[in-house]
């Protein structure tokens, strides 16, 4: 019986921590295109338009600026060479 009782316990925080798991994937991708909208329509404002250069440089900070931040992939991601 007591057996039972730990087995479930693992079961049910297994079952947890696999949601919030799907939780998090969900969400992180979904911030960082929230945070790339918000860098293109800044800089739609500040010039009254949007240019490529724009865009490019906006992805750049947003998407492959942040993964080279959290994976530290410096000489894969450089744009230096």
């Amino acid at each position: 019986m007591h057996l039972e009782i730990q087995r479930s316990t693992i079961v049910i925080i297994l079952g947890v921590f696999a949601i919030l798991m799907v939780a998090v994937s969900i969400a992180v991708p979904a911030l960082a295109l929230k945070n790339y909208f918000n860098c293109t329509t800044k800089a739609a404002n500040k010039n009254g338009k949007l240019s490529a250069e724009d865009i490019n440089t906006c992805y750049y900070k947003v998407f492959v600026g942040a993964r080279k931040y959290y994976s530290n992939e410096s000489k894969t991601l450089s744009l230096s060479g």
